[in-house]
């Protein structure tokens, strides 16, 4: 059970897909400044299935959006395949907590929505998406509305979305939160089979430690607000993971070691300074 640096640098020989050096973010309410995350480190390498776990409010989903382009540090660095990146938005692949299906859209025209805003025919964009519906568990559903759809499906399709423009990096905030624990377990084993065909890099945000767990090769757990880096564990279970690891004593081992560094009591908070 391989704890590392929370300022661990990426492996040797290889560049980090993504990279946040010393992000700190600060935000004005009532006209204060308060801190929401300070001094955070975090890479992820190709292919690498790194996840966030921390309390409600540590700044898990402001980080995303920092990385994602939509938020810009107070301080800090961000880098995308080794190159300081300071216009990002449209570069990485992003979804949210919520599916953000568009009701007057069937499955298909969702799912193609991210092509045409960048440009694509609706023709071709169709074609693709065509391709990976079985894939995606969504061959049939082409036409159907997401009112229709169960949970699991519509976070299948909103999925299917993200990665159609086929970006290197995806960022998923939770998406998984609304679904039950039989159909949580279901796509949870559905995703990875997919990761491992793609071979993408993915950022996974949750509060589900076993989630965590499962689907990561590292884990960074995050303290109270405002949001840093207080372990990195490298959760070395072997691939391909099947959910029977969910009961065994390394896997229950490795929970036991996260959950008590979330119940841990943070270091004093610093003062907080203006933006």
């Amino acid at each position: 059970m391989k704890q590392v640096a929370s300022d661990a640098p990426a492996e040797v020989g290889g560049v980090a897909k993504v990279r946040v050096e010393g992000v700190s973010k600060y935000m004005l309410q009532h006209g204060q400044s308060f801190a929401v995350l300070q001094e955070v480190n975090l890479y992820a390498n190709a292919g690498e299935f790194v996840s966030l776990i921390g309390p409600s409010g540590c700044g898990k989903s402001t980080l995303l959006n920092i990385i994602a382009g939509l938020d810009q540090p107070s301080s800090g660095t961000l880098y995308l395949n080794g190159c300081r990146a300071e216009q990002r938005l449209g570069t990485v692949g992003y979804m949210q907590q919520k599916d953000l299906l568009l009701p007057w859209r069937n499955v298909l025209d969702n799912v193609i929505l991210g092509l045409e805003l960048r440009g694509m025919s609706r023709r071709v964009a169709r074609a693709r998406a065509l391709a990976l519906m079985e894939e995606f568990g969504l061959k049939g559903f082409e036409t159907a509305y997401p009112y229709t759809l169960s949970g699991g499906m519509r976070q299948r399709a909103a999925f299917l979305r993200t990665i159609l423009p086929e970006q290197e990096v995806f960022l998923l905030d939770e998406p998984f939160g609304a679904l039950d624990a039989l159909n949580r377990a279901q796509i949870h084993a559905w995703l990875l089979g997919l990761w491992e065909s793609l071979h993408k890099t993915i950022v996974l945000v949750t509060h589900d430690v076993d989630e965590a767990i499962f689907l990561s090769d590292r884990m960074y757990v995050m303290t109270a607000r405002p949001g840093r880096v207080q372990r990195v564990q490298v959760i070395d279970l072997p691939r391909p993971r099947h959910l029977e690891m969910i009961t065994s004593a390394h896997f229950v081992a490795l929970k036991a070691q996260l959950l008590a560094a979330l119940r841990r009591e943070p270091a004093a908070e610093p003062q907080d300074r203006p933006p």
